[in-house]
């Protein structure tokens, strides 16, 4: 039976001691950050991480994410150069992940079999009080694999109640899409998976990175390195169609063509609706904020199909469009035929 454990100023350190024991006896919690919601389980118990992957229904050979709270955590699980530590203080805690060397006291199950570990420090004061109350703490996003990111408790609660041992309830995440993940087992670092820690940041602050075609999310990978290289990820379980061009978009939307289709689109671009609409936001950071969540309204509404617009892919646009192609059932390119989309529509 899951246990919901209610967060609020008065019973906060209480919640998350409870919270902590619960991972310390080997079980699981689901858990915010300033990203998404997280299931997590001891990093250095097997049997416990097992059953993130089970309760996920998550492939073995796609690794956790380990969560720590300090530096000195950082060196009970992985190896880091003095050059970068010195770096990763100014910037952690942050939704930045590291791909690092890891060492022989995290479990082959945490790191799919591999020699490396995604290491996460987040920025979110329930995370941290809760991990420095466990210790390092595994963890992947909290949905059902191949499901959107889960970022608020009540859709963690309808997703994973009698799953999991523990879900905290403390409400909406601030960012809403995951951490950005860089591998920095090589020189230069190599950005695998966008988020909400910019490239234009990370370059300001560590150096020039090397933008893997693979963070853009019109691919996956063979080996999955990290989470969201390997699977299809955050999708919803209606078809969804992108329309990478903006022109394109609307001609779309304003036809009859689009009649069931529920439209996800800027608050400047609902207008040329023909049919019903959901509007993502007014910037990108609204845009990456609802993204998930309204993946989940798509689901749960009268329309057959969804459709999404393009977004400019600087800053925090380059995450949205690698969560956005990696849900996707298809993606009209530019200057690719978008009576591509009615074809697949005749056929089903």
């Amino acid at each position: 039976m899951t246990e919901i454990i209610h967060i609020t100023r008065n019973n906060e350190k209480d919640s998350i001691d409870k919270c902590g024991e619960i991972i310390k006896r080997g079980g699981t919690v689901v858990f915010p950050t300033e990203t998404v919601y997280g299931l997590g389980a001891d990093a250095f118990n097997p049997e416990a991480c097992a059953k993130i992957f089970r309760a996920k229904n998550r492939p073995a050979d796609n690794p956790l994410i380990v969560h720590i709270s300090s530096m000195e955590m950082l060196d009970k699980v992985a190896y880091i150069d003095n050059d970068l530590r010195e770096k990763m203080k100014n910037i952690w805690p942050s939704p930045l992940t590291l791909l690092l060397k890891k060492k022989n006291a995290v479990p082959d199950i945490v790191s799919a079999g591999l020699d490396t570990i995604c290491i996460r420090f987040p920025d979110d004061q329930i995370a941290l009080k809760l991990i420095e109350c466990a210790g390092p703490i595994a963890a992947p996003s909290a949905n059902i694999s191949t499901r959107p990111s889960i970022v608020d408790s009540e859709t963690a609660i309808s997703e994973l109640d009698g799953k999991v041992d523990a879900i905290i309830d403390a409400g909406r995440v601030k960012y809403g899409v995951e951490s950005t993940i860089l591998d920095c087992t090589a020189k230069p670092y190599r950005l695998l998976r966008a988020g909400a820690f910019t490239v234009e940041d990370i370059e300001a602050m560590i150096g020039p990175v090397y933008v893997d075609p693979l963070a853009k999310g019109y691919s996956q990978s063979n080996v999955a390195l990290t989470p969201g290289l390997k699977y299809r990820h955050y999708a919803p379980s209606k078809k969804l169609f992108l329309i990478e061009n903006e022109d394109q978009f609307r001609n779309f939307i304003s036809s009859k063509d689009s009649k069931d289709f529920l439209v996800l689109c800027s608050t400047e671009n609902a207008k040329y609706a023909y049919g019903e609409s959901l509007v993502l936001g007014k910037n990108i950071y609204d845009v990456a904020y609802n993204l998930f969540y309204d993946f989940r309204i798509l689901d749960n509404s009268s329309q057959k199909y969804g459709v999404i617009q393009g977004f400019p892919e600087n800053g925090i646009g380059l995450a949205v469009m690698n969560r956005i192609r990696k849900a996707c059932f298809m993606i009209v390119k530019e200057k690719e035929n978008i009576d591509k989309i009615n074809k697949v529509i005749n056929e089903t």
